[in-house]
């Protein structure tokens, strides 16, 4: 295998720029200085020169240069999209009988979307709410009326909404009942149910993918990358070696978070506690193989911290953490099917406090398996084309 230093040489113009600091005025001392170099100096001189090398040195960088101008914009054009609390197109359907009245009210102000199928019973309203089919169910009676509402309390925004619009279909008549409104699995709609959860797949990130991101490029800047490439170890085999031991630190954060969870703020927690775990295993390899894969793209530390910030952000406001995915646009939503913790918030959440089982999560478990084989598999090859 050719081998190649990866200590890079001063650019010639920086190297000037060095030299054309003035050095301060002679005193004592000075003797051993020829006298072409001992010229006086200003201060003002002096620090004109230093940022003039500083601006050389950033301008000749040009992946942290596109990072500083790129990165701001990019993440203002995201957050201004994705951080809004204007929830709309809530998943709803009719219990019961069908009534074109109450579609028209629900639909009117686009926080409602009614399915066109009428559900028969409670009971398949109550399984579609589990399963994450639909947000609210509108139970109708055969006078057109809606006598009660079933909501599903684990996404906080939209069972306000809807607990709050919902108010507006009950029109005062002679002899009709008050509306009964039941919210399902967070009845009180704590806020700390809907967000800790959903928290633990972010602590995740912020230990899995900053940490990993700079491991290669920290091998590479102290000179050390050369004496893993003489090992017989594989790509694939340094890969799992660097990541293995961050995935055993973030497996004890991940029980460690969820135990302040449960005990500290009284999170409930219903569902297979194994399933969980498995679950949480595929995202974290998903997850460091994205550190890896920025380990692998970065030249320094300092460009590594700044690309898995740029991608952790979008994660928190674009995986449906805060912000209801169905009420962003299209335009900024795709991103979200991008990220690992898009899949693995629904996944907590529904453990958490719906008691879930495989057969629910199988398109979220399909597809953090996908992303880290993806991601593992392109830092391996990544890691190869950089060293060869």
């Amino acid at each position: 295998m050719r081998m190649r230093s990866d200590v890079k040489q001063e650019p010639a113009e920086v190297a000037e720029a060095v030299r054309q600091i003035p050095l301060p005025r002679p005193g004592r001392g000075d003797a051993g200085i020829p006298a072409a170099a001992r010229k006086p100096s200003s201060s003002w001189e002096r620090l004109t020169a230093l940022i003039q090398k500083e601006f050389l040195q950033i301008w000749r960088d040009r992946r942290t240069l596109g990072l500083i101008i790129f990165v701001p914009v990019s993440l203002m054009v995201i957050f201004g999209y994705a951080a809004t609390f204007d929830v709309r197109n809530i998943p709803t359907e009719l219990v019961g009988h069908d009534s074109s009245a109450i579609r028209t009210k629900l639909e009117a102000g686009n926080a409602f979307s009614v399915a066109a199928p009428v559900v028969a019973s409670t009971d398949v309203a109550r399984d579609d709410l589990k399963h994450g089919r639909v947000m609210v169910a509108v139970v109708v009676n055969a006078l057109g009326q809606p006598v009660s509402v079933l909501i599903d309390g684990s996404n906080l925004l939209e069972a306000m909404t809807a607990e709050r619009d919902l108010a507006a279909l009950q029109t005062p008549a002679a002899g009709q009942t008050a509306m009964v409104v039941d919210v399902l699995y967070n009845p009180s709609l704590q806020s700390v149910d809907f967000m800790v959860p959903g928290l633990v797949g972010q602590i995740m990130v912020q230990v899995a993918m900053v940490l990993t991101a700079v491991s290669i490029v920290r091998e590479r800047e102290r000179g050390t990358i050369e004496q893993l490439l003489i090992t017989p170890l594989s790509k694939v085999e340094l890969m799992v070696g660097k990541a293995f031991p961050y995935l055993v630190i973030a497996l004890i954060d991940l029980i460690a978070v969820m135990l302040v969870g449960r005990w500290l703020f009284g999170v409930p927690f219903v569902g297979s506690l194994p399933l969980l775990m498995g679950e949480s295993l595929l995202f974290l390899i998903a997850t460091l193989g994205l550190g890896l894969l920025i380990s692998t793209v970065a030249q320094t530390q300092q460009q590594a911290m700044q690309i898995a910030v740029f991608v952790q952000l979008p994660q928190m406001l674009l995986s449906g953490l805060v912000f209801p995915l169905a009420s962003m646009p299209w335009g900024v939503r795709w991103l979200s099917y991008l990220f690992p913790l898009t899949y693995y918030v629904p996944v907590t959440r529904g453990l958490f406090l719906k008691g879930v089982g495989l057969v629910d999560l199988w398109p979220q478990t399909l597809a953090l398996a996908a992303m880290a084989v993806l991601f593992v598999g392109l830092a391996a090859l990544r890691f190869r084309k950089t060293l060869d």
